[in-house]
């Protein structure tokens, strides 16, 4: 499924360029007012971009296709939406009753670790839900779960490769740069903007950019395999996982 998302980023370069410079902008221009609009505009434009990714494969244009319309894009963009409520809530109550065990940095760290377990978790036994609404489907929540449940494992594993280690990734980049007495904590210091921190943010968005469009992928293709789409032979889960980033 690499080749299907180099495939796209290929054959869209500038558009998903286009992505990048908004959204490292969109973060920029966060930072310089102090105001939170680059969380909600990142989150925006990563449904955009999966559901460009998606509509695209679906349709086997090979291109993003602007004058085709945005079909399904409102039901992409809420059910999405609902599916990471669904995360957060699975992640925040339980820990909220035994928030006062832990200090501030433990609970960040620990509602971090598990949301990159359970997000991908339900992406992968529901994540065609949304998928299926661009097909034209009016298959239900019940069907996506229907076809989440085959091969779950290797699809919870790309998902996961593809969403939470871009973000790890980077925070290792920023470490390392941080611990070269380099400061990366902020774009704007003293005034001025740090050219080692921009480019760490740049790189950053850019492997994000390309985790969310081979997660898109993942669940693209799935959802043309259990449709009827090409597929393969019965093969053993131990040949599953090797395959998970073909």
């Amino acid at each position: 499924m690499l080749r299907e998302t180099n495939s796209f980023i290929r054959h869209n370069l500038s558009l998903v360029c286009l992505f990048v410079a908004i959204t490292c902008s969109a973060i920029v221009f966060s930072e310089y007012n102090e105001s939170s609009v680059g969380g909600s505009t990142q989150f925006f434009i990563a449904l955009y971009i999966g559901y460009c990714v998606q509509n695209t494969i679906l349709s086997r244009t090979g291109r993003v296709q602007i004058n085709r319309g945005m079909v399904g894009f409102g039901s992409y963009i809420w059910k999405n939406f609902l599916i990471l409520l669904v995360a957060m809530g699975i992640v925040i109550v339980p820990l909220a009753f035994g928030a006062a065990s832990f200090s501030r940095g433990a609970l960040v760290l620990l509602c971090g670790g598990l949301f990159a377990i359970f997000y991908p978790l339900l992406l992968a036994l529901v994540g065609t839900w949304p998928t299926a609404g661009i097909a034209g489907s009016t298959s239900g929540l019940a069907n996506a779960f229907a076809r989440g449940q085959r091969n779950f494992l290797p699809t919870f594993l790309r998902l996961f490769a593809g969403m939470i280690l871009p973000p790890i990734v980077s925070f290792l980049l920023i470490a390392i740069a941080a611990a070269s007495s380099y400061e990366t904590d902020a774009i704007f210091q003293g005034g001025k903007i740090s050219l080692i921190a921009l480019a760490l943010l740049i790189v950053s968005q850019s492997l994000q950019t390309f985790g969310i469009c081979y997660a898109s992928t993942v669940l693209a293709r799935k959802f043309q395999m259990s449709e009827g789409g090409p597929q393969g032979g019965t093969v053993s889960a131990t040949s599953e996982i090797s395959e998970i980033f073909r």
